[in-house]
């Protein structure tokens, strides 16, 4: 259990972007030779469209699938010191889940009232994020479960902790067309806890019912081999001049850099292994950055 949400944390920070952003004017932005860190300032934001993020792990005899979408995910620098920035994230999730435990219990149904309200503590320099906390809360309506076919609505608590040893980007800046180059591993701690008091109360009844989840994880994340490829992209946000950073020649997908924006506009992502599966799609909506 512990692993398997190590790799949910994992595959979620592997597609999962610093901002993302709706901009009623179209606009194009030409890229000089050399693109270096983005400068942010009080009041800057990027709202996100979140479309598409299904993701299925298989370890160890558990299996657990989620497919969901976030309407306007927004990220907002609230202050600055002499070395980072932080920022605000909220937005609203909906999705279905499903966990099998591989020991005959299975859960299952569909969050359907979901906030999710957070802080990154991002790099100046580089604009790596050193440590992320987030509270999800959700009414979550379980289908499946040891008394099916009884619907029940949980109400939903989840806090997450992230931190990273040694914080790193997903952009190896100066960037200009045709850079190649290695992002390095790094390791990162991560706790979860989810609360309900329905869960405590549906434990004194039935046994398979957990009272409480709590898991601490350290997860290594692998080198990645990039190119960064000048191209012309649209966005609900507009039309930017960006660079399509490619992991492992397309393999793990594709972020999309604006140095208009300062950050992320798009992000696609396919993986298929034996252990995971993992289909995101993201666009920005709007942004303040100027």
């Amino acid at each position: 259990m512990k692993r398997l949400i190590g790799l949910i944390i994992c595959a979620l920070l592997m597609s999962s972007a610093t901002g993302l952003a709706y901009n009623v004017t179209t606009q194009v932005d030409n890229i000089t030779m050399d693109d270096d860190v983005p400068v942010w300032e009080i009041g800057d934001s990027w709202r996100y469209n979140i479309a598409k993020i299904s993701l299925q792990l298989n370890q160890s005899g558990q299996q657990m699938s989620l497919d969901m979408s976030m309407t306007d995910l927004l990220i907002d620098l609230l202050g600055t010191t002499a070395t980072s920035y932080k920022l605000a994230v909220s937005g609203n999730v909906n999705g279905l889940f499903d966990y099998d435990d591989g020991a005959g219990t299975t859960i299952g149904g569909i969050l359907f009232i979901t906030k999710l309200n957070g802080e990154l503590k991002i790099n100046q320099t580089n604009i790596a994020c050193q440590n992320a906390n987030f509270v999800i809360r959700s009414i979550a309506l379980v289908l499946e479960h040891p008394l099916a076919p009884i619907p029940i609505p949980i109400p939903l608590t989840i806090t997450i902790n992230i931190v990273q040893d040694s914080p790193r980007s997903l952009i190896d800046f100066p960037l200009f067309d045709g850079k190649e180059g290695i992002i390095p591993e790094t390791n990162l701690a991560a706790n979860i806890r989810v609360e309900s008091f329905v869960l405590k109360l549906l434990h004194s009844l039935i046994s398979d019912f957990p009272e409480e989840i709590y898991v601490e994880q350290n997860v290594t994340l692998p080198m990645l081999l990039y190119t960064a490829t000048e191209e012309q992209v649209s966005v609900e946000a507009g039309n930017y001049t960006a660079y399509n950073i490619e992991f492992f020649e397309g393999l793990f997908g594709s972020l999309y850099y604006a140095p208009a924006v300062g950050n992320y506009i798009k992000a696609v992502a396919e993986i298929n292994t034996m252990d995971i599966m993992l289909d995101v799609k993201a666009e920005l909506k709007d942004t303040t950055y100027r």
